[in-house]
C-alpha cells in the first residue's frame, strides 16, 4: 500500500512539474551564450571591444567567443546548435533560407569588403578598373565566400574569361601571402594586419576592394530564428553590447588598439596600429550595428549574379529590431 501511495505521489508530482513548465512564457533570458567567429583577427575589434571592455558584462552576460576556422564552419556552429551566435559571411544565412533552415542578421561588423590586392611584384602597379586582373592569378577565399564571390563578379563585369584571361586561386584563410612567396599566385585577396605587413615588407597594395565596392555587408552576427523567438531578452543585451563596442572602436582608437593587442599579441603594435587604422578609416567598421539594407540588398545582388542564390529572399532575413532599440536606448 505504502509503495502504490508513493508511486501515485510520484507520478502526480511530475504531472505538477510538467503542467508548471508547460505554463511558462516560451521566451527565456539566458546569461551565457556562445559567439562562433569565422577567425580571430582585428577584422572583428567590436566582438573583442564588446567582451574585454565590459560591455558585455554589463548586460549581464557570460560570452565565450569560439573560433570556428571559417565561415561555413562558424555558420555550421549555429546551425547545430554548438554557438548561440555566430559572426562571419552574412550570405549564409540567404544561402542557409533556400535549404529550408531560418535564421537572421541582426548587426553589422563589417560593412565594406574589407579587403585589399596585395603583390610583391613591382611590377605591377595599383589599378582601379578591375581589366587590370587580365593575365594574373588572383588567390581568394574558398567558394562561397564573399570574397570569391566579389572577384568572380569583378572578373565577369570587365569581360575577362575566368580561367582563361585571369585565374582564381581558391586557398585556406592564413595560406593566401604563401601564395605569392611561391609564385602561384599575381596578386593576394587578404585582409588586415596581413596587408600592412606586406607593405612593411616591401609589398603593394595594388587593388582597394572597399573603394571598388563601396557599402557591402561583409560580416554580420547571425542567430537562429528559432533562438530568436525563444531568447528575444538575451539577443538584446547582445546587441546592446555590440552597438556601444562600435561607437566606442569610432571614438576611443589608442583603447581599442591595447584591446586588439591583447587579444592578437602576435601582430606587432605597429602593424596593429596601421591596420585598425585602415579598416576605420575606410569605414569597414560600421558606426552602428544597425545592418543597413541598402548594402545587404547588394550583397544578394552579386550572389545571384554569379548564381549562388537562385533568387532573391521572399522572406526578410534581416532584423533590425534590437539594433534599432539598441540605438533608441543609446
Amino acid at each position: 500500500m505504502k509503495r502504490r501511495q508513493f508511486i501515485t505521489l510520484g507520478v502526480l508530482s511530475t504531472l505538477a512539474t510538467i503542467f508548471v513548465l508547460g505554463c511558462r512564457p516560451k521566451t527565456t533570458t539566458i546569461s551565457k551564450v556562445i559567439v562562433n567567429q569565422a577567425f580571430e583577427h582585428p577584422l572583428y575589434i567590436g566582438l573583442y571591444v564588446a567582451q574585454d571592455a565590459g560591455f558585455f558584462k554589463a548586460e549581464g552576460l557570460d560570452v565565450e567567443i569560439k573560433t570556428g576556422g571559417g565561415d561555413s564552419q562558424a555558420f555550421s556552429a549555429l546551425t547545430s546548435g554548438a554557438a548561440q551566435f555566430a559572426q562571419g559571411d552574412p550570405a549564409f544565412v540567404a544561402l542557409a533560407n533556400e535549404q529550408g533552415y531560418q535564421s537572421r542578421v541582426i548587426a553589422m561588423a563589417v560593412d565594406r569588403v574589407a579587403i585589399w590586392g596585395v603583390t610583391f611584384d613591382n611590377k605591377i602597379k595599383p589599378f582601379v578598373d578591375p581589366i587590370g586582373f587580365k593575365g594574373k592569378t588572383i588567390t581568394t577565399y574558398p567558394e562561397p565566400n564573399t570574397s570569391y564571390v566579389v572577384q568572380k563578379q569583378l572578373s565577369i563585369q570587365a569581360g575577362l574569361k575566368i580561367g582563361t584571361d585571369t585565374k582564381i586561386l581558391q586557398v585556406p584563410f592564413g595560406s593566401e601571402l604563401a601564395t605569392l612567396k611561391d609564385g602561384r599566385a599575381n596578386v593576394a585577396q587578404t585582409i588586415e594586419p596581413n596587408v600592412s605587413q606586406v607593405v612593411k615588407e616591401g609589398g603593394t597594395v595594388v587593388f582597394s576592394y572597399p573603394d571598388a565596392y563601396g557599402p557591402l555587408a561583409f560580416t554580420g552576427v547571425m542567430v537562429s530564428k528559432d533562438f530568436i523567438d525563444k531568447n528575444p531578452e538575451t539577443v538584446q543585451k547582445f546587441i546592446n553590447a555590440y552597438e556601444k563596442a562600435l561607437r566606442y572602436v569610432h571614438s576611443n582608437f589608442e583603447e581599442t588598439v591595447k584591446i586588439a593587442q591583447a587579444k592578437i599579441p602576435t601582430v606587432a603594435p605597429d602593424i596593429m596600429k596601421e591596420a585598425l587604422s585602415r579598416l576605420i578609416d575606410s569605414d569597414s567598421i560600421p558606426r552602428t550595428a544597425k545592418v543597413d539594407l541598402k548594402s545587404w540588398q547588394k550583397l544578394l545582388k552579386i550572389r545571384i549574379e554569379v548564381k549562388d542564390l537562385k533568387e532573391m529572399p521572399k522572406i526578410d532575413l534581416i532584423d533590425n529590431s534590437f539594433a534599432e532599440k539598441a540605438l533608441q536606448d543609446k
